[in-house]
């Protein structure tokens, strides 16, 4: 019997990770069904990082099992159990747990790509025709259940049981040598991208484009004594741009949205800390982190462009701001004078209120209007730096390969 489990909402600010509640359940799964249960590798499930309730990256994870008829309940049971003891019930953790068995609702689906880009309410995760248990944690919960990776990368988790010991950067970089591109956004500069730096449990998280690669850069990591207690391969949603070609998108502004919008740059401005703020001709007011990097700065120059901005949108007193993620330049349009309509040469001014010559044939013309030309020789992708990347963001070099290449069965995926 097919059966799809998630579970959100774990960790709290002070420690925990919803990442870690479902290595767990995976250890509790392969001990009572073994690791022939799974008919895919667990899924961590990012979605809208804009949500005022989200801890800090907003994943959720599920498990695809096949169990018999009658341990159906047992999941069940082992989930809530699971996710029950393991959270960490402080600040605003509200712990969920949501269950499919069969074939997963089209309505917990489209919940799915709702959570992408949309802030949720319980009373739709309720209705998703899902089992649920918990609280708010459930919405992320029927979202993963109703995940659908058209495309995916992994992950890489490596969990530790004491001190957290800093990674050096060479040793990074190695690793990065022997794997690009099979493995991604592990350094931004000199800075170490692989290790989280808050209380949670996890040792440092690898991602990439196949399994394969991510136990060989496991061993490097080994090798060097960075050996953690635990860790497990996710099949992941991470930089596939899944907000963008599956996420629900509405034509009018929500608070904690993620939105797209087109325009053309009518302004920009540096404010305190040199944060660039903005306004596109549809009224739209964005604001680009100055520590985005190029981002900011070419924006900021791009007075007169055709852009698309997608960002997540957050109420201020004044009203929403798009707090830009990424922005692509389609044009830009270039103010020109006018030239001689017979032989098309440049003109020049004969005086106040006399017309216009031209220095090629001598006609004369009254009126020598400037005209716009839009140019797309600017048209390229605008991105943050690496270290500001968002997780679903899909970097310019990153094809994600599709789910059917590989399967728990090809290579060793828990420890």
């Amino acid at each position: 019997m097919r059966v799809v489990v998630g579970i959100d909402d774990t960790d709290s600010h002070r420690g925990g990770c919803t990442t870690y509640v479902g290595y767990l359940l995976v250890k509790e799964v392969i001990k009572r069904w073994g690791a022939q249960a799974f008919r895919d590798f667990p899924r961590l499930v990012r979605l809208n990082p804009n949500v005022p309730f989200k801890t800090r990256g907003n994943a959720a994870v599920a498990l695809e099992l096949d169990v018999p008829e009658g341990d159906v309940e047992e999941v069940w049971r082992l989930a809530v159990e699971v996710a029950g003891q393991h959270a960490r019930r402080e600040g605003k953790t509200d712990p969920g747990v949501a269950m499919a068995v069969g074939e997963v609702p089209g309505r917990a689906q489209l919940l799915y790509r709702m959570a992408l880009t949309q802030v949720v309410s319980i009373s739709a995760a309720d209705r998703a025709g899902v089992r649920t248990w918990g609280g708010r944690g459930r919405i992320g919960a029927v979202a993963a259940v109703g995940a659908v990776f058209p495309k995916s990368t992994f992950e890489l988790l490596a969990y530790r049981s004491g001190e957290r010991l800093p990674i050096p950067p060479r040793l990074v970089k190695l690793m990065e040598t022997l794997t690009l591109p099979f493995t991604f956004h592990n350094l931004d500069r000199g800075r170490v991208l692989i290790e989280p730096r808050g209380p949670d449990p996890v040792y440092y998280g690898i991602r990439g484009l196949t399994p394969h690669h991510l136990r060989y850069a496991l061993q490097l990591m080994e090798a060097w004594g960075f050996r953690p207690s635990g860790w497990v391969i996710y099949r992941t949603n991470q930089a596939t741009d899944a907000h963008v070609e599956l996420g629900v998108f509405f034509e009018e502004p929500h608070p904690y949205s993620f939105y797209r919008t087109r325009g053309i740059v009518t302004e920009t401005r540096r404010i305190k800390a040199r944060h660039l703020v903005g306004r596109l001709d549809n009224g739209v007011a964005f604001v680009v982190y100055r520590h985005l990097g190029k981002l900011a700065s070419e924006l900021e120059r791009c007075v007169g462009c055709d852009v698309v901005l997608y960002g997540g949108l957050k109420p201020r007193q004044v009203g929403l701001y798009l707090y830009v993620e990424r922005a692509y330049i389609l044009g830009r349009y270039v103010r020109v004078k006018s030239r001689c309509p017979y032989c098309g040469g440049a003109l020049e001014s004969l005086g106040r209120g006399k017309g216009w010559a031209c220095r090629r044939c001598g006609t004369v013309v009254h009126t020598a209007a400037a005209s716009w030309l839009y140019d797309v020789s600017t048209r390229r992708a605008l991105l943050p730096r690496p270290g500001e990347w968002r997780h679903l963001l899909k970097p310019l070099e990153i094809d994600p390969v599709l789910p059917s290449f590989f399967t728990p069965r090809d290579t060793e995926w828990i420890g």
